[in-house]
């Protein structure tokens, strides 16, 4: 069983603002937590995990599939250098801290 705590250090989930005034709420993880499902308001949506991706990424692939346009993404945890340079691409401006870092889950 994993612990809380290494799932506390490995989980992100990041909100996606776009411009048509929906947010965009994504994972790591399979499935979004059921206390975040819960407390969802009409005008937030739940971006599709694809395994393998991080939160930020499912957020974009949820936003380009409604053909929604994001403008701002923040996460819980520090934005790795790969989806620093993703957002800097898509000219999403981030509202949270960069690691710096490269993700540890790809080499």
């Amino acid at each position: 069983m994993i612990s809380d705590e290494r799932k506390r250090k490995h989980t992100t989930t990041a909100v996606g603002n776009t411009v048509e005034e929906v947010s965009i709420i994504g994972t790591n993880e399979e499935y979004l937590r059921v206390e975040i499902r819960k407390a969802l308001q009409p005008y937030e949506i739940i971006a599709k995990s694809h395994p393998g991706y991080h939160a930020e990424e499912n957020i974009i692939m949820e936003a380009e599939a409604r053909a929604l346009t994001l403008y701002e993404m923040g996460a819980s945890r520090p934005i790795c250098l790969d989806c620093e340079n993703l957002l800097a691409t898509k000219n999403i401006e981030a509202k949270t801290e960069f690691s710096g870092k490269p993700s540890k889950n790809r080499k």
